[in-house]
């Protein structure tokens, strides 16, 4: 680090929140016009420009503030979670409690704040500052290097592959084509951004500009594909957990958070945290045997044997069976009522015909037939 810069947490903590809470608030002074404007009530031009031109300048200030200055002052593997989960706690705040613009569910809720909670707790146990650390050096290790060349080449490939063909995949395939774009674009801008203040040599810093301006492009045209080409209710969970893991391990294998981690215990617990509390906000059951296509059904699809003879289906599902089986023994016990009350009736006409004739045969002394009608 250079000798007149001084790294502090709470600065690190501080910018990266701020970078999450200016992006909602962009995202916010577009959306209040446009919902008025839905309600019928007119938006004026001058209104509509200055709207536009508060969206731009937060996103830049918040982008320099979380993406550039934040990983000068600490470790760039906590920058990702404070920023995702500013970003979706005043998400929550803003356009769910005060602006009511948006839905909130309890599940939503509860997950937004187990993501807070995590946070947190990576300020207790996670990684601590590390002075007089030299770029040359850390990247001089064969691990670390082979880890950033991987990260590199990820980003490139990915990349080609969304611009060039990404319409032609499954959602699947969509998904992590497009989490790879950015998880390793927003990985590698933390990373060659903390890496400028670290002694880097002439070379290197040129390199190192050319890779912050590409990553950053290709984080933003990822964004704009991903509006269109993927569920942004399944995406956009799984996004925040994919960067936040990712950096968690480049801080590891490149920065050497492992020297000034508080706990390996929490530190493990506070991420399985942020992943569960992610996993919350997703429409999807990613965690549970009821996804159709990573649960049940698709480990009976892989597992399924031969059969020798006989033509039933041993692998259809169980519920359908289940469901055909219920109906049938409904079906069974309404032609059992139907039988039970057809029997009842026979059996009261046959007694009220055989007390008709005890009754009107009989003659009293001096009195006629008793006549009885039904």
């Amino acid at each position: 680090m250079a000798p007149h810069f001084t790294q502090s947490l709470p600065m690190c903590y501080g910018l990266s929140a701020i970078g999450g809470i200016l992006e909602v608030g962009s995202i916010a002074v577009l959306a209040v016009p446009d919902a008025r404007e839905k309600e019928g009530t007119p938006i004026s031009t001058w209104l509509s420009m200055v709207t536009l031109a508060s969206n731009v300048s937060m996103q830049l200030i918040g982008s320099l503030s979380s993406n550039l200055i934040a990983p000068w002052f600490g470790p760039v593997s906590v920058v990702a979670p404070i920023y995702f989960s500013a970003t979706l706690v005043f998400n929550l705040i803003i356009f769910g409690f005060i602006l009511g613009l948006e839905f909130f569910d309890r599940i939503m809720i509860v997950g937004t704040y187990v993501i807070a909670i995590g946070t947190v707790l990576l300020q207790v146990v996670g990684p601590g500052i590390q002075n007089g650390q030299d770029i040359g050096e850390l990247l001089g290790h064969s691990y670390a290097l082979s880890w950033f060349l991987f990260l590199l080449v990820s980003m490139v490939v990915s990349t080609i592959i969304m611009v060039t063909s990404i319409k032609k995949y499954g959602e699947y395939k969509r998904i992590a084509i497009l989490l790879i774009a950015r998880s390793t674009s927003y990985t590698l801008n933390l990373t060659v951004s903390r890496a400028f203040l670290l002694n880097p040599d002439h070379f290197v810093l040129i390199s190192f500009i050319v890779i912050k301006v590409v990553s950053g492009a290709i984080y933003t045209y990822a964004i704009v594909v991903q509006s269109t080409a993927v569920k942004q209710a399944k995406f956009i969970p799984l996004n925040a957990t994919t960067i936040i893991l990712l950096n968690a391990i480049t801080g590891v294998i490149i920065w050497e958070d492992w020297r000034v981690i508080s706990s390996w215990v929490g530190y493990v617990c506070v991420f399985l945290l942020l992943a569960l509390g992610c996993d919350l906000l997703l429409s999807a059951n990613l965690l549970t045997n009821d996804n159709a296509e990573l649960g049940r059904a698709k480990l009976m699809r892989r597992f399924q044997l031969e059969r020798s003879s006989g033509s039933r289906n041993l692998y259809s599902d169980i519920a359908d069976y289940e469901g055909e089986v219920e109906n049938q023994n409904i079906a069974v016990n309404k032609d059992a009522d139907l039988l039970t009350s057809a029997d009842t009736q026979r059996k009261e006409s046959t007694r009220r015909i055989a007390w008709k004739e005890v009754l009107s045969t009989g003659k009293s002394e001096g009195q006629g037939a008793v006549s009885w009608e039904y």
